[in-house]
């Protein structure tokens, strides 16, 4: 699945209602008050005495069997984020292709991708998000068709014509990120995952018609199979 931000965003703000419920109970067991209470990331502590202290473990048994007055049992949160305003991820794209004038496949020399998701939780999830896109834009761009007859039939209803790429298909990824944080977001993270699938396609496609704008084309719409590069360079003499 893609990474949101509202998902994210929400997962954040209940992790920290739990955090504050669990530091109440921390003090109960500890018999101080909740100032004196430490979190060092792994256990609590009383301030001053590291080794008087409790794990999240115990303090999860006790939110159901000890817990303070007035508290309700339990070491669970439900939060409902509604973000104030839009996250905007971004990226740049770049592709350089080449065409074989014998066929009119298109082979991808290179690809580069600069994006932007604001700040990077997990950065190897960050990366599969960004090949995963990238890739799906290469699909989009050269693969994958939905046609139908005049009878409404589909004529891709299979993955032998609805082609999806796989590892000998996909070019190299150059890849590398810029940080710019969302203000409107508590993590400062945005989405990641749309973005290359959306931006990728029109890179390639470019590519495509820069190659062959010296024959007049300025357009051609996606997916370019290889019959349609051959069409315009047999309309040229090219393949002759």
């Amino acid at each position: 699945s893609r990474s949101t931000p509202t998902a994210g965003a929400a997962a954040a703000l209940c992790a920290r209602r739990i955090r504050e419920k669990a530091h109440k109970i921390a003090a109960h067991l500890l018999e101080v008050g909740e100032d004196d209470v430490a979190w060092d990331g792994t256990a609590f502590s009383v301030k001053g005495l590291p080794g008087k202290s409790v794990t999240m473990k115990d303090v999860a048994f006790a939110a159901y069997t000890d817990v303070p007055e007035g508290i309700e049992p339990g070491l669970e949160a439900t939060y409902y984020y509604d973000p104030p305003n839009l996250t905007f991820p971004h990226g740049a794209y770049i592709a350089v292709v080449d065409i074989d004038k014998g066929t009119g496949a298109v082979k991808v020399r290179r690809f580069l991708a600069v994006d932007d998701c604001g700040n990077v939780i997990n950065p190897m999830i960050v990366e599969g998000q960004v090949h995963g896109g990238l890739t799906e834009g290469y699909a989009i761009a050269f693969m994958q068709d939905i046609p139908y007859d005049s009878n409404g039939n589909c004529l891709a209803p299979n993955w032998m014509d609805y082609l999806v790429p796989t590892s000998l298909d996909t070019p190299h990824w150059e890849t590398d990120r810029t940080v710019t944080p969302s203000p409107h977001h508590p993590l400062g993270a945005k989405g990641v995952g749309e973005s290359p699938n959306v931006g990728s396609p029109a890179a390639f496609v470019n590519a495509v018609v820069d190659a062959l704008s010296p024959f007049g084309v300025e357009h051609i719409d996606m997916p370019i199979y290889p019959w349609k590069i051959w069409k315009i360079l047999r309309e040229h003499g090219i393949n002759e």
